[in-house]
């Protein structure tokens, strides 16, 4: 399990690097087709993903941001592995457009898993409505 942890740590590292890259087919290619994912917006309304919603998810978000040079910074409550193998992160999200921190934070919950010896997401919950 410890080499699982590990692997799965320096898969994060790489995965956050997507994220930050602007790349929407980068970043879709680290979820798993069975992908499943909940969102808790600001407004208290939920709303649930897959796999296809995901991927143009990254496209638009990528999209409205571009040119202004957005970033996004993790810290980590949970990076583990659990009994099935999979590697679980708990972590906040906060982020910057124009080298300025907005006032948002999110609390991700989200659970990978080996596919043909890659880690893919297999699920995500998102909490929305903190702020810095």
């Amino acid at each position: 399990m410890e080499q699982l942890l590990k692997d799965f740590k320096a898969f994060l590292h790489k995965y956050r690097e997507d994220w930050n890259s602007t790349n929407a087919e980068q970043m879709s290619s680290n979820s798993s087709k069975q992908l499943k994912v909940r969102w808790a917006n600001p407004d208290a309304e939920v709303s649930d993903w897959g796999y296809e919603e995901t991927k143009e998810g990254w496209k638009q978000a990528y999209g409205q941001f571009e040119g202004r040079n957005p970033k996004w910074s993790f810290e980590d409550v949970l990076v583990d592995v659990n009994k099935q193998q999979e590697g679980v992160a708990i972590f906040w999200v906060k982020f910057e457009l124009d080298g300025k921190m907005t006032g948002e934070k999110l609390l991700f919950t989200e659970t990978f898993r080996k596919e043909n010896g890659k880690w893919k997401k297999i699920r995500e919950y998102v909490e929305n409505g903190f702020f810095n």
